[in-house]
């Protein structure tokens, strides 16, 4: 296609931000309202955003990389989580040596998409070199199991309870989150290098799950922690628009059944066996049921899973649910997989449903920060209008906030949806890092006391998510429509 150019002003980022923009829309969606530009055809020059992009793409990118290698103020010892996957590669099984928390494989994997559409628009050979050398390791550890099954934490520290059963809990391992987001990174880091390798594993790792879960006689998994929804879409729309890319790729591609367990994952949700009753029982009791393997008696049926509970956005089927409840970064996620599927399908169903959600996240549960998940325990939305100015407002869900609403203005091209992605991104994605971009924030309470930066943290999975969020506002600024035949040219806010 001959390029065209274009000189967009864009309300999105306040005053007039600049953006050169190129016709490389992903036309991925053709039955979508609105088509974002591809990440790569968006430059931005911008006296606020500019500099900021630049200290993210290099002080807060090599920081974040830094710190899960180990070097951090708070490290006794070894802390390099990257050893996990060279741990996995000599043998190891079972030890309890898996160093930090289950999730770190899904930050690690996190990190570098968000790092990749950074790539993207300002290509750096020292970091896409970096990045090469920890997919080099990723790929021997995958490459130790013959299915391509990769998570080091279940391998080191609960080597039989893989996907969580047999008595495992996967609201607490994260198999299948953290077997997203490599997929997602798999994805991005193609797009933005057009290299492979890591998309090979990521796809090598898909096919293993869509053999392994789905309707009987396959296995009733879906994600405690949700987010692979809508990596396991962009790995289908990847391969649905690129032939060729089939053949490059060097592993079998299935496009549809990527598509099959996206959509199985997401209307299996609330199907479980009923048990354990999280809010009666409370959690200890709750997980002990879990871990006695309860789950698999007889009567049950053999299709049977346990009930990961309203924390987890599976207590009911979810077009069943009137509100957004829950962990506030799982619930975001998990609406963000389904207005993504929405854009594919054009269900009536995906759609009434995450427009019912996000009218109660917006109308009744959000603050003025944009902010959400008033409470403190299990990081949760609260009831209606509960809205105290000490409340939890974790970063993680501000930006799954502006992931959920980019999609919903995807799906509808009402601009509402990217108003709250800016008063997100102003009032409380922003805060999550600092000037200097190498300190952090977990939670952004509006009463400022309680609030403090950190260097790194036991649980850093707020500084992936921002990076993520940070590196994609370029493709989110400039939108397509089609329009009686002709493209016109659109900011997607107002």
């Amino acid at each position: 296609m001959k390029k065209k150019y274009l000189f967009v002003f864009s309300s999105l980022f306040g005053a007039c931000l600049a953006l050169l923009l190129l016709t490389g829309f992903t036309g991925r969606q053709k039955d979508a309202d609105i088509q974002f530009a591809s990440v790569k055809d968006v430059k931005v020059d911008d006296p606020f955003w500019s500099p900021r992009f630049r200290l993210w793409s290099t002080v807060t990118a090599n920081d974040v990389f830094d710190k899960f290698e180990g070097k951090h103020e708070h490290s006794e010892g070894n802390h390099d989580t990257f050893s996990n996957f060279d741990q996995v590669v000599r043998g190891d099984r079972g030890t309890n040596g898996h160093l930090g928390a289950p999730w770190f494989d899904g930050l690690i994997y996190e990190s570098i998409r968000g790092i990749s559409d950074f790539l993207a628009q300002h290509p750096d050979p020292r970091m896409e070199a970096r990045i090469d050398g920890y997919i080099d390791r990723i790929e021997a550890a995958q490459k130790v199991d013959t299915n391509g099954y990769l998570e080091t934490y279940t391998i080191l520290n609960e080597p039989n309870h893989r996907w969580g059963e047999n008595g495992g809990l996967l609201r607490w391992q994260h198999d299948v989150y953290n077997a997203g987001m490599m997929i997602e990174a798999g994805v991005h880091y193609y797009q933005a290098t057009g290299k492979t390798q890591l998309l090979a594993v990521a796809t090598r790792f898909a096919n293993y799950m869509t053999e392994y879960m789905g309707a009987y006689p396959k296995k009733n998994v879906v994600p405690a922690h949700s987010g692979p929804e809508e990596a396991m879409i962009k790995l289908y729309w990847l391969y649905k628009n690129d032939k060729e890319l089939k053949k490059k790729v060097g592993v079998p591609v299935h496009e549809q059944d990527y598509w099959n367990l996206a959509t199985f994952w997401i209307e299996n949700r609330g199907n479980n066996c009923g048990y354990p009753l999280w809010g009666t029982w409370g959690n200890d009791a709750s997980e002990k049921w879990i871990r006695d393997n309860k789950y698999s008696a007889p009567e049950f049926g053999n299709h049977s899973r346990p009930s990961f509970g309203t924390y987890a956005q599976d207590s009911i089927p979810v077009f069943q649910q009137k509100t957004i409840e829950g962990h506030a970064v799982r619930a975001t996620l998990l609406a963000t997989g389904i207005a993504t599927a929405a854009i594919e399908n054009r269900s009536p169903q995906y759609i009434e449903t995450v427009q019912r959600l996000w009218d109660n996240m917006v109308g009744k549960r959000m603050f003025v920060t944009g902010g959400v998940g008033a409470v403190h325990f299990d990081e949760k939305f609260g009831p209606d209008y509960y809205l105290p100015t000490d409340a939890y407002l974790e970063t993680c869900a501000a930006v799954g906030v502006g992931f959920f609403s980019r999609r919903m203005n995807e799906l509808t091209g009402d601009a509402k949806y990217m108003d709250e992605l800016e008063s997100a991104l102003y009032n409380n994605i922003l805060t999550g890092v600092s000037l200097e971009g190498n300190r952090y924030t977990y939670q952004n309470p509006l009463n400022a006391d309680s609030c403090s930066r950190w260097s790194w943290h036991s649980c850093p999975c707020c500084p992936p998510m921002f990076l993520k969020i940070m590196s994609a506002i370029p493709y989110y600024a400039v939108g397509n429509r089609q329009t009686g035949g002709y493209k016109v040219w659109i900011p997607t806010s107002r």
